[in-house]
């Protein structure tokens, strides 16, 4: 794939239409029945507010909560977190780091855990607060930097909880051993980039043999093939200063005690009945992730210069139009998708802006 480099401005030809195409969740969707999602063809393009802008979006990408939450009340309305396009339209006065034109990325989950989630992502158009939106990386395509907000929000907010970067905090060992529990999907392969760009020297992740040589690349020191064994199989006792628990399965945290230093620290991502141990190793400290914050651009601003640096990278092996979001719906619940699933929705996406 070609990609080429315009300048930003060379995008706005025409003027804002009043409809645009868009997902619509027209009620909701209990146990991954996706009748209820449709592709339509004259949703009302949404107006920006005070302190808004509208973004032209080029691309987005598929996070299983996208799925989940579509089995709660927050329809009709259009669904989709990560953005990445351009500005169409803004709040000049209160937006002033931005102007028209310029590549930018977000996280449209403001307000998730509320009945009064942001979202918007999966149309031609969305509006976003110019609070939580940041430039886009200058290195990537709108379609690799629509697969990293929430995924790397999440797991840049989960080491900051657990005092990263690791590199600059004289708490930490020199040869930190970071565990990321599932390797492969979209959240493992940011945390495992992350856990190598903040410091830490053994990095052990479980994953498909046949995506191995991939984590590998990342970052991961140690992959252990999940359908022969446990990453709590093979570890030593004493021997892991961080586990980052991003699939949550019950239970892990009491298998996960006796690999933990005495000064270790678990973080787990709440959904799929994950929760801390009641017989933790004394001196452990659990902590329950909780929800991603997706207001502040500044973390974003921190995960771009890491993009730019060449230290975090997208991996979307896959990527779709609108016409069969069905589908790629069913292909995330799944749950065989590496990295993350790309949704392509104007022909920005594949630019560098």
């Amino acid at each position: 794939m070609q990609r080429v480099i315009y300048a930003a401005t060379a995008f706005r030809a025409t003027a804002t239409p009043a409809i645009m195409r868009a997902v619509v969740v027209s009620e909701p969707a209990p146990a991954a029945d996706f009748s209820k999602v449709k592709v339509v063809d004259d949703y009302p393009v949404p107006t920006p507010g005070e302190g808004q802008m509208l973004i032209k979006v080029a691309a987005s990408s598929i996070n299983p909560v996208d799925w989940k939450i579509m089995e709660s009340a927050h329809w009709p309305a259009v669904p989709g977190f990560d953005v990445a396009g351009v500005v169409e339209e803004l709040d000049e006065t209160n937006c002033s780091r931005f102007k028209e034109g310029d590549g930018v990325w977000a996280d449209l989950g403001k307000g998730l855990g509320s009945p009064h989630i942001q979202l918007g992502a999966w149309a031609e158009y969305a509006v976003a607060d110019c609070s939580q939106v940041g430039l886009k990386p200058e290195s990537m395509t709108f379609e690799d930097a629509a697969s990293l907000p929430l995924a790397a929000l999440t797991g840049y907010q989960a080491f900051q909880m657990v005092g990263a970067p690791w590199a600059n905090n004289a708490t930490h060992r020199e040869n930190l051993t970071v565990v990321v529990t599932s390797g492969s999907g979209g959240t493992g392969v940011i945390a495992i980039q992350l856990a190598k760009a903040y410091g830490a020297k053994q990095i052990i992740t479980s994953a498909s043999s046949r995506n191995a040589d991939l984590l590998r690349r990342l970052g991961a020191t140690h992959i252990v093939d999940y359908h022969e064994s446990t990453i709590w199989d093979i570890l030593e006792d004493d021997s892991v200063d961080i586990i980052y628990d991003n699939f949550g399965a019950p239970g892990t945290a009491d298998a996960a005690m006796r690999s933990m230093r005495s000064n270790g620290e678990f973080i787990f991502l709440p959904g799929k009945g994950g929760a801390v141990s009641e017989n933790p190793k004394k001196g452990v400290v659990q902590l329950d992730f909780g929800l991603c914050d997706s207001s502040n651009h500044e973390d974003l601003d921190q995960l771009k210069d890491l993009v730019d640096a060449g230290l975090l990278r997208a991996v979307v092996p896959e990527s779709h139009t609108l016409n069969n979001i069905q589908d790629v719906l069913q292909s995330s619940v799944a749950g065989h998708a590496v990295g993350k699933i790309g949704i392509n929705i104007t022909a920005l996406a594949e630019f560098i802006v």
